[in-house]
């Protein structure tokens, strides 16, 4: 079994005095945490390869893809006490199930309205505590409980509008937005005022405006049960131009763009940040602001022309490259999942290509690892000892989620 070996950097970082290292949009943050990014390495860690899980043929295999020009298919994986592996696949709409060696079990779900089915997977979250597989369905706004001791469907509810949303005014005839699943079956119910709007000319043309969503937390019977948690000023950045008459944005994420990444752990805190700065925030499982983390960290440049080789000639988003007005620097933050610790393991974009630095923080913000690793490999889960990470193999295309057994030194 091959093992890679990673070098890893532990170190504990003190508050930093350096006040005009921080940006002034940032300065203002409530309860910061600034950290020094200079340390001293003092232990390392081990990623050894165990185990591969890719679906049959007859099922989809392009799970997630973080290139410029891929779309999104995998929806989440999650990983029960006994080790066995969920991989919630979007396209196929279906939910593959493997045994901790990378064995394909099952598979649950399947393309429909009935008890069971999906219009389309977007989350999953294994009740742990109770024994229970929650799924997603965001077309339907449904979660289905599995057991997962028969994985059969336990009972499937649609999750309804609050019942009690005009009560709060500053969201009253707001839009829902997708809706964060929790551990304990509660939500993290978003709220926004306007979806994207895209038509050039309309009075409701939005795509070069802030459309903010606040956040609360919901209960069971779909009641709102917090004040606002949170505001995001938007969820994504969108890229515009115009060509002639014919107007071009980049309809999905872009990994050169800004974006919003919200977690919870599975003790229900909350983590969010916008990507264009290493800067984190914690929320308690009752929707508590805690505290802000920061690190200062250097922006990697973006170059056109560069960008440009990424797509196809035939691309629309090429031609979005080629002429839209782009940022000055690439997003610090590639990617953030917290682990069954309360860990943070975030991605971040460095000069080198081909390569991201990870970082994995306690949640109050000291840093207790970095390492560099390819940017063909994204971790998504960390549980168990165990890291999954999706794999794609940079010649052909080809993706699939790799088990790595994480020794601490």
């Amino acid at each position: 079994m091959k093992k890679f070996w990673i070098g890893i950097l532990f170190l504990l970082v003190g508050c930093s005095s350096q006040k005009a290292d921080i940006p002034e949009h940032i300065k203002g943050t409530e309860n910061l945490k600034v950290f020094s990014a200079d340390a001293e390495p003092s232990a390392s860690i081990e990623l050894a390869r165990e185990a591969t899980y890719m679906a049959p043929d007859r099922f989809s295999l392009e799970w997630f893809d973080e290139t410029v020009s891929s779309y999104s298919w995998f929806g989440s994986i999650e990983i029960d006490n006994s080790g066995r592996v969920f991989i919630a696949d979007d396209k196929a709409t279906k939910i593959h199930v493997f045994d901790p060696d990378g064995n394909y079990l099952q598979s649950i779900g399947g393309k429909g309205r009935g008890p069971g089915e999906f219009q389309s997977i977007t989350d999953t979250q294994v009740g742990v505590r109770e024994n229970e597989l929650y799924v997603f369905d965001l077309r339907e706004f449904r979660t289905t409980t599995y057991s997962l001791d028969s994985l059969q469907v336990i009972k499937s509810e649609s999750v309804k509008p609050p019942v009690n949303q005009d009560d709060f005014d500053e969201i009253s005839g707001w839009r829902r937005a997708a809706p964060m699943l929790r551990s304990n079956g509660t939500y993290l119910a978003g709220f926004m005022e306007q979806k994207m709007n895209a038509n050039v000319g309309s009075p409701k043309y939005n795509l070069d405006k802030d459309r903010p969503r606040k956040y609360y937390l919901m209960n069971r019977e779909s009641k709102l049960v917090s004040d606002k948690i949170f505001e995001i000023h938007k969820a994504r950045e969108i890229l515009t131009t115009q060509i002639g008459k014919r107007p071009l944005f980049n309809i999905r994420p872009m990994p050169f763009l800004g974006r919003t990444i919200i977690r919870v752990s599975n003790d229900n805190h909350i983590y969010t940040t916008w990507t264009d700065d290493f800067l984190i925030k914690v929320y308690s499982p009752d929707g508590t602001y805690q505290r802000a983390i920061y690190y200062p960290f250097p922006k990697k440049p973006i170059s056109k022309e560069q960008l440009i080789t990424l797509f196809d000639k035939d691309d629309r988003n090429r031609k979005l490259v080629e002429n839209a007005e782009l940022p000055k620097n690439w997003p610090v933050i590639r990617s953030m999942t917290v682990d069954d610790q309360n860990r943070l393991w975030v991605s971040t974009i460095v000069e080198e290509d081909g390569v991201r630095q990870w970082w994995v923080l306690e949640n109050t913000g000291e840093l207790v690892a970095k390492f560099r690793w390819p940017d063909n490999r994204s971790i998504k889960a960390v549980k168990n000892g165990n890291a999954y990470a999706v794999v794609t193999d940079q010649d052909t295309g080809q993706q699939k989620i790799v088990k790595y057994r994480v020794k601490v030194d």
